[in-house]
């Protein structure tokens, strides 16, 4: 069967290597990310450097290899509308059509969606679309002395949200954040910031049917304790367990009512979405499930948790998901742990003024029970076997674990990055530690 994948990061990595197993890899990316140019080479496919973006870039690679399958689970593409333009060329492309997709690159849309469905699990919010509506919105919360968050309404890379006072000092900077917005021309959302700890949950939906992947807790920002920039996340964690140390089963149940009402309601919107529900919520202190936001894809780096222990094929999946047979009984995952952690470099956020030469030993990292999947980086040229360079932006590569503990998975990453990756790469070392472990363990 061949398949083809649409971007180039970690997440599509992850796609790639286990596509490889059984099927002809094919994929468009803009740039020759070394795992997926070793899974289409040995699995006698073909890939094009190129923009994975425009519709009719991957259009014509598609038609030209008469690929079975596209599977697009990339943001940029998804709202530029490439599956929209693979099924009008009559090509079998799972993953949310641009009207679908409207669920992640519109956040005022998905929250007033959910409050319809389910307004008790919504927090309190205002939407602003005018700069004169801004400080009466503002002022509700300040009221209250409500922290805020303020978010643009498209597609921001998981750098665009900014919260109170992490980087908003006071209402004062949250206002002057929000004209920002505002003068670019897209309405702004202000939501109530909540105390507790966030989690996502990636729901599988044929347009009708869903099934959960297990919750992962997820690292946004830069450094260790969740200070400086938020990025578009340095890792991420799951339990031997559909839930995490913090949930209880019935949140898990609560995530899945919320998913399947906005489901069934997309569907009768006549947009329904074919491809991953990607919730992300919060669990109060109080011990309420919130909406926070929702993805039309698999979350980078989530996904490379998920297809770390699922126990499906991942071109199995995709099948279910384009003939709506999935079930609970077609997709299964196995009840491990799984930690990612990615190196960046030292400016990540910000874009590099140089590319930086680094070496990875991926055999002595297997030995150890480790994997590697490269992202904005690429082979060195004319450098030995194992030497890469980064590309200016986003993260480099992610070094993933699979163990019945996450602590002892996170163990075996940190251990194998720190004995055979060389070069000024940079990571958190405090994701799923055992500190950190305890921590969450003790706020249930």
């Amino acid at each position: 069967m061949k398949i083809m994948i649409v971007g180039g990061g970690g997440r599509e990595s992850a796609f790639a290597r286990n596509l490889a197993t059984d099927s002809t890899v094919y994929a468009v990316m803009a740039h020759a990310n070394p795992t997926i140019v070793r899974c289409v080479e040995s699995s006698g496919g073909a890939y094009h450097l190129g923009d994975a973006n425009a519709p009719e870039v991957v259009c014509a690679f598609a038609r030209q290899h008469a690929v079975d399958y596209v599977f697009v689970s990339a943001d940029d593409p998804l709202a530029n509308g490439v599956v929209d333009a693979l099924l009008a060329a009559g090509v079998r492309a799972v993953g949310g059509v641009r009207a679908a997709a409207r669920i992640e690159w519109d956040k005022v849309y998905s929250m007033l969606l959910v409050r319809e469905v389910c307004p008790q699990f919504t927090p309190q919010f205002q939407v602003v679309e005018r700069a004169d509506e801004l400080a009466a919105a503002v002022e509700i919360f300040a009221q209250h002395q409500l922290p805020l968050v303020v978010k643009p309404q498209g597609l921001t890379g998981g750098k665009g949200v900014k919260v109170m006072p992490q980087h908003l000092a006071d209402y004062a900077a949250a206002t002057a954040y929000a004209q920002e917005l505002l003068a670019r021309g897209e309405q702004v959302l202000l939501v109530e910031k909540l105390h507790g700890l966030e989690f996502t949950v990636m729901g599988l939906t044929d347009g009708e049917h869903l099934v959960l992947a297990p919750a992962t807790y997820d690292y946004p920002y830069r450094f260790a304790g969740d200070t400086g920039a938020g990025t578009g996340g340095m890792g991420c964690f799951n339990v031997a367990t559909p839930t995490l140390p913090f949930m209880q089963a019935h949140h898990l149940e609560e995530c899945r009512t919320i998913m399947q009402k906005v489901i069934d309601r997309m569907r009768a919107d006549g947009v329904p979405l074919q491809g991953v529900l990607n919730g992300g919520f919060f669990l109060t202190a109080a011990g309420a499930v919130r909406f926070m936001e929702f993805n039309s894809r698999f979350g980078d780096p989530e996904a490379l948790n998920i297809i770390s222990v699922l126990a499906t094929p991942l071109s199995q999946l995709i099948v279910a998901l384009w003939e709506k047979t999935l079930t609970a009984q077609s997709v299964q995952f196995r009840l491990q742990a799984s930690v990612v952690k990615y190196l960046v470099a030292a400016e990540y956020p910000q874009a590099s003024p140089t590319a930086l030469r680094f070496t990875v030993d991926e055999a002595a990292m297997a030995a150890m029970g480790v994997d590697v999947f490269y992202a904005h980086c690429i082979a060195f040229a004319g450098g030995s076997a194992g030497s890469y360079q980064t590309l200016k932006k986003s993260r480099v590569l992610a070094v993933v674990a699979v163990a019945d503990d996450a602590v002892v998975a996170a163990e075996r990453v940190d251990a194998a990055i720190s004995q055979h990756v060389t070069g000024a790469l940079e990571y958190r070392a405090d994701i799923a530690s055992a500190v950190e472990m305890k921590r969450l363990t003790r706020t249930n």
